[in-house]
């Protein structure tokens, strides 16, 4: 029962949220650093011309300027689907039926920035979507193209978010990984390196704790050691800290010294015990998105589950 109790408490002195969800604003904007892919359905309409084909010109007279033949009014469903890094935004369309003619939007990829009103992205030809809105809530603006392609539209869009995966936490995630082992190499060779026994009893206390949670404990949290027993050759004696819990108690963490070597470490009222290896860094499990960040072009009912990832087991070894 001790031991339980002291895990719990010391979980609670280390534990932080994961990740805050960067789509979650009031205004339906993203924030500047999102990264994440966020899913969008809705509708265009406008017109599109094309230019003749040289191989019909006798058969189809143009009557625009510049060749061009085959206006149409275009219109009907599509699912935009971007991925945000940051500023930089890449992604796809895909037409959902009810378009007319072969003028219509079909299938494409986009490439582009956020800007201060929006995004300004772009097709391998030339043409611009400008989105006055980029967000979370919707994706709207007007198709644009440059002079000079074969295919000219002037097209409308409008859609709105259906589904959002910040991703930005995987990558915070990872870092914090990388820190934490990072740390867990560093302090290893400290255990038996030169330094006196206190710096290797607050090494050991770092070490153990990423045993038991593991982000490990805030060493800011534990005190300085004080000796107890008279420290002699082939004698044990002992160092004890305290350490702060959040809720205003005091935990304390005892080692035991042998030689100058730690030799067992004791939290609270557990046994003295070895230092055990670290809990196992949680691997993130993303959502399911329902489809909907896929290239089907059927409209698929959208989930709100939120991205959280999923700790493998909770982190006791003992």
């Amino acid at each position: 029962m001790f031991r339980a109790a002291a895990l719990t408490a010391l979980a609670a002195a280390v534990l932080m949220p994961f990740a805050t969800i960067a789509a979650d604003r009031d205004d339906g904007g993203l924030a500047p650093d999102f990264e994440g892919q966020v899913a969008y359905f809705g509708n265009y309409t406008g017109k599109t011309s094309v230019t003749a084909d040289l191989r019909r010109r006798e058969q189809a007279p143009c009557p625009y300027p510049d060749q061009r033949c085959y206006q149409q009014v275009v219109g009907g469903g599509v699912k935009v689907v971007l991925s945000f890094d940051g500023e930089h935004v890449t992604g796809f369309y895909y037409s959902v039926g009810g378009f007319e003619g072969p003028n219509g939007l079909r299938e494409g990829t986009l490439i582009g920035r956020r800007t201060a009103v929006g995004c300004e992205l772009y097709e391998a030809d030339g043409t611009m979507w400008q989105a006055t809105t980029c967000g979370a809530k919707g994706f709207q603006g007007q198709i644009v193209s440059v002079r000079g392609i074969p295919k000219q539209s002037e097209v409308t869009f409008s859609t709105v978010g259906m589904f959002v995966r910040d991703t930005g936490w995987i990558t915070k995630l990872g870092e914090e990984e990388a820190r934490r082992d990072r740390r867990i190499n560093w302090l290893t060779p400290r255990l038996d390196g030169p330094g006196s026994p206190e710096s290797r009893f607050r090494a050991a206390v770092e070490l153990d704790s990423f045993s038991r949670h593991f982000r490990g404990i805030d060493m800011g949290r534990v005190a300085e050691p004080v000796r107890s027993g008279k420290p002699r050759k082939n004698r044990e004696w002992y160092l004890d800290s305290s350490y702060a819990r959040p809720d205003g108690s005091t935990g304390n963490v005892r080692g035991v010294v042998y030689n100058d070597r730690i030799r067992c470490i004791q939290w609270d009222d557990e046994s003295c015990g070895p230092i055990h290896p670290p809990a196992d860094f949680p691997k993130p499990r993303l959502d399911d998105d329902g489809g909907w960040l896929s290239r089907s072009p059927a409209p698929i009912v959208a989930s709100d589950t939120r991205p959280m990832p999923r700790p493998r087991g909770n982190g006791d070894r003992y």
